[in-house]
Parts: C-alpha cells; sequence; structure tokens
C-alpha cells in the first residue's frame, strides 16, 4: 500500500516523467541522474563519463580504491631514478576487448597525441620531454620538469593506437583494457557493458551490466521502489532515504567522500567581485540548518576543496558562522544600502533543473533574502546549465567537485592561466575568473614540489589565502550513500564515488544477470 501510494503521489509530481519500468531487466540495473557525455577516457570530463569509462578503460594506476590510495593496474612496475624520470613495466597479460595485446606503444599514443585530438588533458602531453619506448612492455617517461602528481595523471585510461590511431576521437564501439566491455547504447539514457572474460585480474561476477539515466528525482526512486533497479548512488535525494529505509529489499551504504559541494560567483560583476560582498553573503549562507533539514545529516561542513583526512587539509583558515547581522553589516561597508522593504540589489542564481538542488538553491536565496540580497533562481537542463558554467556565463551558481583527491587540481581551479575564453571553454576551471599572484605563484611551486611534507605547507598557504579572498563560498563534503537491493555482496563506495567494485561484486541470488 505504501509503494502504491508513493506511485501514485510522485506520478502526479512527474506528468513529464517519459520512462517506465514494468519488467525486470535481465542483467544487473545501475540507476543514475545524468548522462555520460561520451566513453572515451581522454575527454571524461563529467562525472558521469568518467565512471563508466573507468570501468572500460584501464590506466596504468588508479585511486579509484576503497580508500582512495593508488594502486597499480596496467602497470607490473614504476619506478622513479630521477624526480623527472618514470621508468614503467607494462603487465604482460593484458589484452583489449578485441584481444589485442597492450604495448608501450599504446600508452605512448595515448598519451603523446592529447593536443592533436584535441582532449582537455592536453597538459599532460605538454609535461613530458621525451617517451621512450624500451620494449613491448617497458618504457620511460622524462619530463620537461619535475610534476609531483604525475604518477597519479598515468589514470588516464589507455586507448588501442590500432583502432584510434588517425581520428580525433576513436571509431567504433569503445575498445579499452577494463572489466567490463561495451556492449551497447541504444540511446542517450542507456548504457549496456558485459564481463570482459580476459581482464588479466578481475573476474566479474555481473555477466550484464545496465546503467540508466532517469533525471526526475521522483521517477528515479519510483524505478527503485518497482523493483527495476539493482543499484543507486548519491542519486537518491537524502529526504527520500526514509522510504528506501522502510523498504526490507534494501541496504544502504553510507560513508564520507571526497566531494566538495561550493557556490561560485563571477568575480567579473560589478557587485560580487567585492570582497565584503562574498563575505557578507558566506555569513548569511546557514549551512548547518540545510544540512540538518535537507541532508539529513548526510553530509559534513565544508572549509574548502579538500576533506580533513586528506593529507594536505589545512584547518587553520577563514571561516565564515551564521550570521546575519554581520552580513548586513560587511554589505552597508561595502555601499550596498537600503532601507527597510528595499533591496540592496539583485542577482541571478543559475542552477541545475535536479529538484533537490533547485529545493537548495531556493533555500540559500530565502536566507540571502533575509540579508536584503534579491536572489533569482534559474533552473536549467543540465546540458544548458553546464555549457553557461563553462562559458562563464552565470552570476552566481552552485557545483560540486566530485573526487578532488590530488591538490593539483587547486591549479586548475583557481590558476589564472586556467581562466575559460569562450573560444577556449577547456583551458581550465577557474570560471569565476580569480587572480591573485601569490596563488599562481605557490600553486606553480606546489606542482614541482617532490616533497610531501613541503607539498603540504604550500597547499596550506594556497587554502588560507582562498577562505578569506572567497572565489568559492565553501559548502558542504556529501556522503557517499549507495542504495543496493538486499543480497548483493561485495559492493562499497570509494572516496570518489565511482564504480570500481562492480569489477567484484556477487549481485543478489535472483538476479539473472
Amino acid at each position: 500500500m505504501v509503494l502504491v501510494a508513493m506511485a501514485v503521489v510522485f506520478a502526479a509530481g512527474c506528468p513529464s516523467c517519459e520512462q517506465t519500468f514494468d519488467e525486470v531487466d535481465d542483467g544487473f540495473v545501475v540507476l543514475m541522474d545524468a548522462s555520460p557525455d561520451g566513453l572515451d577516457p581522454r575527454f571524461a570530463t563529467s562525472d558521469a563519463s568518467a565512471k563508466l569509462a573507468a570501468l572500460m578503460f584501464e590506466g596504468l594506476v588508479t585511486t579509484d580504491t576503497e580508500d582512495g590510495t593508488l594502486e597499480k593496474r596496467l602497470a607490473k612496475r614504476i619506478e622513479q631514478p630521477e624526480p623527472t624520470r618514470y621508468e614503467v613495466q607494462l603487465r604482460d597479460d593484458a589484452v583489449f576487448h578485441d584481444g589485442e595485446p597492450v604495448t608501450a606503444d599504446d600508452v605512448k599514443y595515448t598519451y603523446t597525441t592529447l593536443e592533436e585530438v584535441g582532449s582537455p588533458r592536453v597538459e599532460m602531453q605538454r609535461r613530458i620531454k621525451e617517451f621512450e619506448i624500451i620494449d613491448d612492455h617497458n618504457f620511460a617517461i622524462t619530463l620537461e620538469r619535475p610534476h609531483a602528481p604525475f604518477e597519479q595523471d598515468m589514470s588516464l585510461g589507455i586507448v588501442p593506437r590500432h583502432i584510434c590511431e588517425g581520428h580525433d576521437q576513436c571509431p567504433g564501439d569503445p575498445v579499452g583494457t577494463g572489466p567490463f566491455q561495451f556492449e551497447n547504447r541504444p540511446g542517450e539514457l542507456e548504457v549496456e557493458m558485459s564481463a570482459f572474460d580476459d581482464h588479466f585480474s578481475a573476474n566479474p561476477q555481473i555477466e550484464r551490466l545496465i546503467f540508466r539515466v532517469i533525471r526526475d528525482d521522483n521517477a528515479r526512486l519510483l524505478a527503485l521502489l518497482g523493483d527495476t533497479a539493482d543499484l543507486v548512488q548519491n542519486a537518491v535525494s537524502p529526504l527520500m532515504l526514509p522510504v528506501v529505509e522502510d523498504e526490507d529489499q534494501f541496504e544502504i551504504q553510507q560513508d564520507p567522500s571526497v566531494a566538495y559541494t561550493y557556490l561560485s560567483m563571477n568575480l567579473e560583476h560589478p557587485v560580487l567581485g567585492e570582497r565584503k560582498v562574498r563575505e557578507a553573503i558566506a555569513h548569511a549562507i546557514n549551512r548547518d540548518e540545510i544540512i540538518e533539514h535537507k541532508f539529513r545529516g548526510t553530509a559534513r561542513p565544508a572549509t574548502g576543496l579538500l576533506v580533513p583526512e586528506h593529507w594536505a587539509y589545512e584547518g587553520d583558515v577563514a571561516t565564515f558562522e551564521h550570521d546575519p547581522k554581520r552580513a548586513k553589516q560587511l554589505l552597508d561597508e561595502a555601499g550596498f544600502t537600503a532601507d527597510d522593504g528595499e533591496w540592496r540589489f539583485e542577482v541571478e542564481f543559475k542552477i541545475t533543473a535536479n529538484a533537490f538542488r533547485r529545493s537548495i538553491a531556493n533555500l540559500i536565496a530565502q536566507q540571502l533574502g533575509e540579508v536584503g540580497i534579491h536572489v533569482r533562481v534559474r533552473a536549467y537542463e543540465w546540458g544548458t546549465f553546464f555549457s553557461d558554467v563553462q562559458r562563464r556565463n552565470f552570476e552566481i551558481t552552485s557545483l560540486q567537485w566530485p573526487s578532488i583527491q590530488e591538490p593539483n587540481m587547486f591549479r586548475w581551479i583557481f590558476h589564472s592561466e586556467m581562466i575559460p575564453t569562450p573560444d577556449a571553454q577547456a583551458t581550465g576551471a577557474n570560471r569565476g575568473g580569480f587572480k591573485n599572484d601569490r596563488v599562481d605563484e605557490l600553486l606553480d611551486k606546489g606542482k614541482r614540489e617532490t616533497d610531501q611534507k613541503r607539498r603540504a605547507e604550500i597547499y596550506g598557504e594556497v587554502q588560507q589565502i582562498l577562505a578569506e579572498e572567497l572565489p568559492y563560498v565553501s559548502l558542504w563534503h556529501e556522503d557517499n550513500v549507495a542504495v543496493l537491493r538486499e543480497g548483493i555482496e561485495g559492493y562499497y563506495t570509494t572516496p570518489n564515488a565511482r564504480f570500481d567494485s562492480l569489477r567484484s561484486v556477487v549481485p543478489a541470488p535472483d538476479d539473472e544477470s
């Protein structure tokens, strides 16, 4: 009766839902809230693309592990005799999905044609001074200068030269070396994979793996409750979790993640470019209230990009407690005063059309309204929304970095060289237009420094400056919350919310996958 009542309520609230699920699929079904924009690892910039590509394409290493530590995959051995030199031995039992062996030539092709094919990972290629092939399974890479995160950069999935050479993107179906191989993509809302039985180490128990995209929160929950899915990760609204918790056929896993949610402002805006205004906005937002009532405790306040458990985390930074009185004072000092009943200024808050994210944006708008800032929330479908963000066509927006592990990401996000332009949207992710000479200097130094202790000191100062300058208002780190069909064994969440554990998961007994 509960399920029927929920179905009626959700259907009534979702008249435009186009997807229905009358039959249980013959396979292991994972529901997602966003479509991958591609499956080639060289171009996988969205979270959905990166997650699916990682199952089909192995890199030399990976950090998609249960505790986020680096693990070798295609590489059998990696040695670094000098700060700029890496000597790598490949596994001799790794093959592509078409049966061809993985060789040093495939790695060289992947790494040294990133600029040629227009990959957003082009900076990796530009760091390489020489790529020397010793034999089919041994090679050496010499960098132009030391780059501390380079070994983690080797997580880039390797593509087959014999298929991809001569093309900007590999023609035909994706062919990688991962534990799952591509089977079909009947549309933008579904990707089908199958177990790759010749994988060098994984032995997938899931024979047929289906990723299905349901963008509407209500329709996604209805599909889950209708017994048409095996797994949903980070795609059930926290407000709806009590409904799932009451159902015996599901198990819920909740673990801390490295995901970082933030408020970004266009610093070229005549009002938002004022630091006191950004400080006022930070003081006006009641994070604790949002975490308690919207997330039901499945998030924790953030002081910056890094979680407290990270080796480079700096906790001694400026923070902005909820203080509307202080927010009003700062706005007055910045010259944005108003009489009772009047707005100090107006801004537009662009957000994705996702109902949960939109509800949070509306609550933030309400809190900013209490200090005299009129916020117009505008919701857009993901493609339109993210295109505007990439083109820096926004005043205020909120997004999430799902997998901040290597602190060199600070450079991609905040270095002045990483400000995208209309003609070069993939230049970097400094979409707010932040510029600070000291931060640039530190970020350039941090990527070259190889001693972790000294790197932590460098990035500690970066975090302190960013907390004071507020190009981002830090909001929270959301937990990983996975809803599993009862009986599934071996699933675990990774700090970066990837699906790596699917390579060893044992499906529920009644699954036909």
